[in-house]
């Protein structure tokens, strides 16, 4: 199975990065490690590195545009977006993508300047870059679910796929609920809350006055990249690295070999058969349409290659999905959470959630029951599910009421 690097940057801290490998399920396979660019040369040589970039220096918006023509979309931002945007607007470099879950675009901008520092640092420092995309959008948001981390004194908060932002920790109240009380914003079904494991109360400003959005709160350990990397490839649709910004295409190297094994393949001809020179132009002409037909296979084997930086690695992760890739690897939080949360959820009245952890594959869930009948029920249930198991891993009883604690991990 294939890894990628996911590198997180924060450009206030230029010369340093957290990184990790992270598998096609999303789930990171080597341990965190924090330093200077340096390190990352030798890792990054042997692996595709994406950038999650700290989105305090990016625009990012929904705009309503009146076309579907990415050209024409990218001419059009510039106007929609300007009284949103202090800076001057011709100095900034925008990429879009269309919203599934509404008629919005999404859009995210950069000051141009920042982006070619970033990335002739990473240059300078022999890391390949395929792509820079946001953190703030790799996160558990959907159309029916909204997310928010506290990492250090910043606050993330996603309220769709690829729609979010990076605020103070104070303010994150006040627009949560402005954002509730928004009529033209959907309301979510559930919002996520993550917070560091040394910091439990991160959300306790937070009020929520609606009895029909669930509350779910989640601690992560050592920092947020253990999060981003469950959900980091729905934001690939607003990769930075595009238009003027796109890296060259790998092929082009494997190309020019096919050019050079070509002419010797003409030389050796001539010089053993003695060809002449007609027979000479009859089989450059062939060569010619070899490599015609050469380029025609790629395409179709990747008809939006313009856009891809690496085509293997998209190859393959295809491959993955259609031998059902999601259903081998349960170990990841995003999986674990899919698979429990609907049978969390069906005995609301017997059983409330107090709290959920999440480390090295395993998820801790502690709960208050109406009884210890409930619990022993719920963790029952669980394991009816062939994808999870789940244990007891202690209960006691308090009043009219029976504390719990629940183990869940995916099957081997």
């Amino acid at each position: 199975m294939s890894e990628t690097l996911l590198i997180h940057y924060n450009i206030d801290n230029a010369h340093q990065a957290t990184w990790a490998l992270c598998n096609d399920a999303g789930e990171l396979t080597g341990k965190m490690t924090t330093g200077p660019l340096e390190e990352l040369s030798k890792i990054s040589a042997n692996h595709g590195s994406v950038v999650l970039l700290n989105s305090q220096c990016l625009h990012i918006n929904q705009l309503q545009l009146p076309t579907q023509n990415m050209q024409k979309m990218l001419k059009l931002v510039p106007y929609a977006i300007e009284e949103f945007v202090a800076e001057d607007i011709e100095d900034f470099h925008f990429v879009v993508s269309k919203n599934k879950h509404s008629d919005t675009t999404s859009v995210v901008g950069i000051d141009r300047t920042t982006l070619k520092n970033i990335i002739e640092l990473f240059q300078q420092n022999n890391i390949v870059v395929e792509k820079i995309i946001p953190d703030v959008l790799c996160l558990a948001a959907s159309d029916k679910q909204w997310s928010c981390l506290n990492f250090e004194q910043d606050s993330y908060l996603q309220t769709d796929t690829l729609n979010g932002m990076v605020l103070s920790h104070e303010i994150l109240p006040y627009v949560i609920k402005n954002k509730l009380q928004d009529e033209d914003q959907n309301k979510p079904e559930k919002i996520l809350l993550f917070s560091e494991q040394g910091n439990p109360t991160a959300f306790d400003e937070l009020q929520i006055d609606n009895d029909d959005i669930e509350i779910i709160n989640i601690s992560y350990n050592t920092h947020p990249l253990v999060v981003f990397c469950g959900q980091y490839k729905q934001a690939l649709a607003l990769n930075l690295l595009q238009h003027k910004f796109k890296p060259k295409r790998e092929s082009a190297g494997y190309w020019h070999h096919w050019r050079l094994a070509a002419s010797l393949a003409v030389v050796w001809l001539t010089l053993h058969l003695g060809v002449t020179s007609f027979q000479y132009s009859q089989l450059k002409d062939k060569n010619n349409i070899t490599k015609a037909e050469i380029e025609k296979i790629y395409k179709k084997a990747f008809p939006k290659s313009r856009k891809i930086v690496n085509p293997r690695s998209q190859m393959e992760q295809k491959l993955n999905a259609l031998k059902g890739n999601s259903g081998g690897s349960g170990n990841g939080l995003m999986f674990l959470l899919a698979e429990s949360f609907g049978t969390l959820s069906q005995d609301k009245k017997n059983i409330t959630l107090q709290s959920l952890t999440f480390r090295n594959n395993k998820m801790d869930i502690g709960l208050d029951g109406a009884n210890l009948q409930a619990v022993e029920t719920l963790n029952k249930n669980l394991n009816d599910n062939n994808k999870i198991k789940s244990e007891i891993t202690s209960s006691s009883s308090e009043k009219d009421k029976v504390k719990g604690n629940l183990r869940i991990e995916g099957r081997s």
